[in-house]
C-alpha cells in the first residue's frame, strides 16, 4: 500500500477543497492510503472532520498563515515519519503551496500536483513557479482549457501534463432527493424563493463576486420579464458584490422578479425546486456547480469560458453564451422559457452525461492511474 500525502495551504473552503475530499474518499484504500495535511485555521475544521469520518488521517500544522515558514519544517518531518511514497500538492492558487515543493525536493519524495485554477503570474512568482515545476513528476489540470493554458505558459513541461476532470458524488446527491416531494418544492418556492407555486424559477448558485458576472444576467432580466412576466431569478450565495447587485436590481425596477437568498445549505433541494440553471461567469476554472445542476436534472445556460464547454454541451445539455453579454443571455433564456420540451430534453441529456463522465469514482480511478505511472 502506497502512502499519498495530500497537502494544501488553503485558508478557506471552496470547490478545490471539495475535490480533495472526494478524491480521498473514493481512492482504492487497498492500494493507497491518503493522509491529509493542512493548516490549523478554524475555518477548515468541518472540512477536516469529513476526512476523519471516512477514516482518513488528518494532520494539522500549527502555522500563522500560508506564508509561515514552519510549513516547510513540519512537512519535512511528516514526510519522513510517515514514510510518504508520493506528495500530492493541491495548488488552489498558481502561486500557493510553495513550501510543499521545497519539502518534497529536500526529502526526495516524488511530487504530483493538481492545478485547480491556473493563470499567469507576476515575474517574481513565476520564477519560483518555474523552479517548482522542475521538481514535479506529473501536473494534473482539471480541464482541457487549463491544460492548454499551462502548455502555453510552460511549454518545457508539456509532457508532464495530464487532464483529469473534477467529479461529483452522484450517490450522495441522489440520496438527498429520495424523499423530495411536490410539497417540498412548493415550500421552497414560497419560503426561500418568495415565488408562487406556478412561477418559473431560474437559479444561479455562485459567490456574489465580480468574476461570477451576475450583473450581466441581471441586466438581461428586464427584457425577458417584459415578454415572460411569471419568472423569478434566484441568486444563491453571498459575497462582496451583493450590495452593488441589489442596487442594480432596484435601478432596473425588477425587485419582484429577483431574490437574493444569501448562503444556503440544502443546495440539492433548492436546485430541485428550480426550472433552469444559469451561470454567467466571466472566468471559471471548471464550473463544478454545473455538474450539480445537471445531475438534478436541470437545463443549463452558462458562459463559454474555462472548462464549462467541456461540461455543458451546447444545444444538447444546455446553451452556451459569450461571457459579459446580456443580450445573448436574454436570447438563450427566452429560448428555454418558451419551450418546456427543450428544457426536459436537455435536462435528461445532461443527467446522463454527468453519470457517465463526471462521477467522482471515475475521477479517483484516473488519479490512481496517474499515481501508478509515477
Amino acid at each position: 500500500m502506497k502512502k499519498i500525502l495530500f497537502y494544501t495551504d488553503t485558508p478557506q473552503i471552496g470547490g478545490a477543497e471539495l475535490q480533495i475530499y472526494l478524491l480521498a474518499k473514493f481512492l482504492n484504500k487497498e492500494k493507497f492510503k491518503p493522509i491529509l495535511v493542512c493548516s490549523n485555521f478554524k475555518q477548515l475544521d468541518n472540512w477536516c472532520t469529513k476526512f476523519e469520518k471516512e477514516g482518513i488521517e488528518v494532520i494539522r500544522l500549527n502555522v500563522k498563515n500560508k506564508h509561515d515558514i514552519k510549513h516547510l519544517s513540519e512537512l519535512k518531518k511528516i514526510i519522513k515519519e510517515k514514510e510518504i511514497d508520493l506528495l500530492h500538492i493541491h495548488v488552489w492558487n498558481p502561486a500557493s503551496c510553495r513550501y510543499a515543493f521545497l519539502a518534497g525536493s529536500k526529502t526526495k519524495t516524488p511530487i504530483i500536483t493538481t492545478e485547480h485554477d491556473p493563470f499567469k503570474l507576476s515575474l517574481i512568482k513565476n520564477l519560483f513557479k518555474k523552479y517548482s515545476l522542475n521538481k514535479i513528476s506529473k501536473i494534473v489540470t482539471i480541464s482541457e482549457n487549463n491544460k492548454k493554458l499551462l502548455e502555453d505558459l510552460y511549454p518545457e513541461h508539456k509532457d508532464k501534463l495530464v487532464m483529469i476532470h473534477n467529479g461529483i458524488d452522484t450517490t450522495w446527491w441522489k440520496s438527498q432527493l429520495i424523499r423530495f416531494t411536490e410539497k417540498d418544492r412548493k415550500k421552497i418556492k414560497e419560503e426561500v424563493f418568495f415565488a408562487k407555486e406556478n412561477t418559473l424559477i431560474i437559479s444561479c448558485i455562485a459567490e456574489l463576486h465580480e468574476r461570477k458576472g451576475q450583473k450581466y444576467l441581471i441586466n438581461a432580466i428586464p427584457e425577458i420579464v417584459e415578454e415572460y412576466p411569471n419568472l423569478k431569478f434566484v441568486f444563491i450565495g453571498e459575497g462582496k458584490e451583493r450590495e452593488n447587485l441589489e442596487k442594480l436590481v432596484k435601478k432596473l425596477k425588477i425587485e419582484k422578479h429577483v431574490t437574493f437568498t444569501g448562503k444556503q445549505k440544502d443546495i440539492p433541494q433548492l436546485l430541485k425546486a428550480s426550472d433552469i440553471f444559469a451561470l454567467p461567469s466571466r472566468r471559471e476554472a471548471f464550473g463544478l456547480v454545473n455538474l450539480e445542476a445537471m445531475l438534478i436534472p436541470l437545463p443549463i445556460i452558462a458562459s463559454k469560458v474555462g472548462g464549462i464547454p467541456e461540461i455543458v454541451k451546447d444545444g444538447q445539455t444546455g446553451i452556451l453564451v459569450e461571457a459579459e453579454n446580456s443580450e445573448e443571455f436574454s436570447k438563450a433564456l427566452k429560448k428555454l422559457i418558451s419551450s418546456p420540451e427543450s428544457r426536459k430534453k436537455m435536462a435528461i441529456a445532461g443527467h446522463k452525461r454527468i453519470i457517465e463522465n463526471f462521477d467522482a469514482k471515475i475521477m479517483a480511478k484516473n488519479y490512481e492511474k496517474a499515481y501508478q505511472e509515477i
